[in-house]
């Protein structure tokens, strides 16, 4: 009778030096790591305090819709809407970035913000126009109903306003993005969540558009810290204005991207 053959067991060998080279090694990587991240945080701070306001602001949401997927070509479309759109331009000589924070910091609860016509230059708000010579669009959360919210009407039931983009400005956007409500939300300067899933796009023909004006700040539905004076979004600093409500028939609604 076969006796038991007791089973091998290899003692595992350690070899101490290489285990503790390796620690070594692993903590060195990862305080590289931090160093990079680090560095690459004081490069990115060093080189917004050399810049212009508006030009941090490009390079700020250059580097936004990059993290968001945007190709380099995309990426310069969109910034280029606000390069081609007529610069903003003041009646007087006052430091524009002090002047319109004083704006901003006006509680329009309590004190109603100046009409846009005091104290931008007329040629401004006539270029300004022009951007809508084609049409607007107005991108939003719900599908409007005829019998439904508002009467199926497009704005802000207690003022009667809404705020549009120029259709082809509007176009781009929804181009770059496929439709995507939070990648809309960031370049219209919405809130994380307006756009709720599936947005829609609000058509509007340029004979639907009435009395169409930069907005002021004392809309209802302009958001603070979200709205700036001067026509343009924030922070993605695409031209925008306000019209009075439009009427159910008076437009066309098409369903975007999400789901």
């Amino acid at each position: 009778m076969n006796e038991p053959i007791a089973a091998r067991v290899t003692k595992p060998t350690y070899n101490r030096q290489q285990l503790l080279k390796n620690l070594e090694n692993n903590r060195l990587a990862r305080e590289s790591s931090r160093f990079k991240n680090y560095v690459a945080r004081e490069k990115f701070t060093t080189t917004l305090a050399g810049m212009s306001l508006e030009d941090s602001q490009r390079y700020i949401q250059w580097n936004k819709y990059a993290k968001a997927g945007f190709s380099p070509s995309d990426r310069v479309r969109v910034l280029e809407i606000s390069e081609k759109a007529p610069k903003i331009k003041l009646k007087s000589r006052k430091n524009r970035q002090k002047f319109f924070k004083k704006i901003e910091a006006t509680d329009k609860e309590v004190t109603r913000r100046p009409d846009p016509s005091s104290y931008l230059a007329p040629e401004y708000i006539e270029a300004h126009r022009h951007l809508f010579d084609n049409g607007a669009i107005k991108i939003q959360k719900f599908t409007p109903q005829e019998s439904g919210f508002n009467n199926g009407a497009i704005g802000n039931p207690k003022d009667h306003v809404v705020f549009v983009m120029p259709k082809d400005v509007g176009e781009t956007l929804i181009d770059v993005s496929k439709g995507e409500p939070r990648i809309l939300e960031d370049l219209l300067g919405l809130h994380l969540g307006d756009l709720g899933d599936s947005p829609v796009a609000i058509d509007i023909p340029k004979e639907s558009i009435r009395n169409l004006r930069i907005p002021s700040g004392n809309e209802g539905s302009a958001f603070e810290g979200y709205w700036k004076p001067g026509g343009r979004t924030y922070p993605g600093n695409m031209p925008e204005a306000v019209i009075d409500e439009v009427p159910w028939g008076d437009y066309t609604i098409r369903p975007l991207g999400g789901n």
